[in-house]
């Protein structure tokens, strides 16, 4: 098969990491696949894409928001109104191969996969985007997309459960997967016996790093020597007064280390469609807490981690402090996290892609 993902954006994200293992994956069985992206040629140079890419040289996804939401609110001033930023659109549409699979990877793209006429058309969701926006008209476009008529796969059963609910569509699940020679248990030595949490940081509100921050405050006046690790691409800028450390960047090698080392994972996000970063922790034999909506394909409560209600961090730190306090309780989790994460491989991904994307040309 000749097979294209248009994406607006390739830089380093779990969402991009998703689709360019499937693409590498796809290439090792024998298909040809494209990537089609906005912005330069080196905005995947993190990641050792066997497929074919095509970029536009133009912008990437955030000054695109950015536009829109300047566009929108001008709209009431000026007399006009943004539905979604055709220019860019029809960029990435003039550099679309002829193919025969054509998958949509972002809301925007999938206008871009509907007006190209080229292949048959997919939408390879990984969540519900109009929760990625604070602007209600923006909202609406993101929706906009769900009515288009394209080949819709969702990546979790949050997902499947809230189109389903919102929709009434009954969609195929494509889980994402990790790297298992990469992420696994590791033996690490610790210079002093105090207790780690990590969490990944972002300065997007949703992802709940505040509420890690709050956590952390009301764990460290019940718990002496308590260290928090965050790490990310970039420091968020909320103003706190708990110490942390902050890992830039790590590779994927420092973060099975980090993982490893750490005796508890938080995962905060008010809402997900499977996280990567605590199934890669499970996967190292680290004890996991986590909000669901998202994450109810591999985490399970009181069977291989803690699950709390998001934008809690009074719950949040209840569960930390019991798993830290409970070495039967961490041990319990050190041996069944690893189990459930083996049940995630790239391979059983791209089965279910390949058949998805067979069956739709068989039936045209």
């Amino acid at each position: 098969m000749n097979i294209n993902y248009t994406m607006f954006d390739t830089g380093l994200t779990g969402g991009a990491r998703v689709l360019l293992e499937i693409a590498n994956k796809l290439v090792d069985r024998g298909h040809h696949v494209t990537i089609t992206s906005l912005g330069n040629k080196n905005r995947h140079g993190w990641f050792n894409l066997k497929a074919e890419a095509r970029y536009t040289g133009t912008s990437q996804i955030n000054r695109i928001v950015d536009y829109g939401l300047r566009k929108v609110g001008k709209a009431s001033s000026n007399g006009y109104s943004l539905t979604y930023p055709h220019d860019k659109i029809r960029e990435l549409i003039n550099i679309t191969p002829e193919c025969d699979i054509n998958v949509a990877t972002y809301c925007y793209t999938a206008f871009s996969v509907f007006e190209s006429g080229k292949g048959t058309p997919f939408y390879h969701m990984q969540h519900y985007e109009p929760l990625f926006f604070s602007d209600a008209y923006l909202k609406k476009v993101a929706e906009e997309t769900y009515y288009l008529p394209l080949n819709k796969m969702v990546n979790s059963v949050w997902l499947k459960n809230l189109m389903h609910e919102k929709f009434g569509f009954d969609l195929p699940i494509v889980n994402p997967a990790i790297d298992h020679s990469i992420f696994y248990p590791r033996e690490v030595k610790r210079n002093s016996d105090e207790s780690r949490v990590m969490c990944f940081a972002k300065q997007v509100r949703w992802k709940g790093f505040p509420e890690a921050l709050e956590a952390m405050r009301l764990i460290m006046q019940k718990k002496d020597n308590v260290k928090l690790i965050a790490f990310g691409l970039e420091k968020p800028s909320y103003e706190t007064n708990v110490p942390y450390d902050f890992i830039k960047a790590p590779s994927d090698d420092q973060l099975a280390t980090l993982y490893s080392s750490a005796d508890v994972i938080i995962c905060p996000s008010w809402y997900e469609s499977f996280p990567l970063y605590p199934l890669e922790a499970m996967a190292c034999g680290t004890p996991v807490i986590t909000t669901p909506y998202g994450t109810e394909d591999y985490a399970f409560h009181e069977k291989n981690c803690l699950v709390v209600p998001p934008k809690d961090p009074h719950s949040l730190a209840e569960a930390a402090l019991r798993l830290l306090e409970s070495e039967q309780l961490k041990e319990e989790f050190r041996k069944e996290g690893p189990k459930t994460a083996k049940q995630f491989t790239w391979e059983k991904t791209v089965d279910v892609v390949e058949r998805l994307f067979s069956q739709a040309l068989a039936s045209k």
